[in-house]
């Protein structure tokens, strides 16, 4: 027989592993990867996208930022620094105001909005080969178009 203090025990803490559980997540699939290298990317790459989604990354504990996106990257980007020791540009273009949460390769989230109002941009100094997963979101809970843009300088 389960005791009611451990059948409360567990009930307190199912919407807490959902509130975990919608959230961003760089285990999960992206619908889009690519491998690039320094070299490759001094041509900028450019990928349409949907910003936005579902979940309020404000409710989402350890991981920066505002606004709405979804639990899978929008794309995974296996990069070669080549040991060129280059800058790593991610930048979104779109009409609507939007924000960028780039999960590293060490497993840390960073996140950029507004660079010109509506526009993120995220530069990282020196960037480290490994693998960069995504995400496009908005300010608002509204999608809307979007390129994201990926460059080395």
């Amino acid at each position: 027989m389960v005791r009611p203090f451990v059948l409360a025990l567990c009930l307190l803490s199912v919407p807490a592993l959902a509130s975990a559980q919608d959230c961003p997540d760089w285990r999960l699939h992206a619908p889009k990867s690519i491998e690039a290298n320094a070299d490759a990317l001094y041509t900028q790459y450019q990928s349409p996208t949907t910003a936005g989604g579902d979940v309020h990354l404000t409710e989402c504990a350890g991981i920066p930022g505002i606004g709405y996106l979804t639990k899978n990257p929008d794309l995974s980007v296996q990069y070669d620094a080549l040991g060129r020791g280059r800058q790593l540009e991610f930048r979104v273009l779109s009409d609507c105001d939007t924000t960028l949460l780039v999960n590293m390769p060490d497993e840390q989230y960073a996140f950029a909005d507004d660079e010109d109002g509506l526009s993120p941009v995220m530069r990282i100094q020196a960037a480290d080969s490994g693998l960069y997963d995504i995400w496009v979101g908005t300010i608002d809970s509204a999608y809307c178009a979007a390129v994201l843009q990926i460059e080395t300088f």
